[in-house]
């Protein structure tokens, strides 16, 4: 679910099958939902990159409490 290159403020989420994609962001987010009230209050950003790549960032332009999804490819 999650690539080498995560970190504390930043999942990679690779979806293998179009059924496992909601579950998978949803864990995502739920993680950094966790951490937002310790990383300074920011929002979340969801940023498809391709059919199958995804990142899910604590993002300091986001409010707190608040997911914003963008299309990036």
């Amino acid at each position: 679910m999650y690539t080498n290159a995560s970190t504390e403020d930043l999942l990679h989420v690779r979806v293998q099958k179009r059924s496992q994609l909601e579950d998978q962001l949803d864990k995502a987010v739920n993680i950094l939902a966790e951490r937002a009230p310790l990383c300074g209050g920011k929002g979340i950003l969801v940023a498809r990159h391709s059919a199958r790549d995804f990142t899910v960032q604590l993002h300091p332009d986001i409010p707190y409490g608040t997911i914003q999804e963008r299309q990036e490819w």
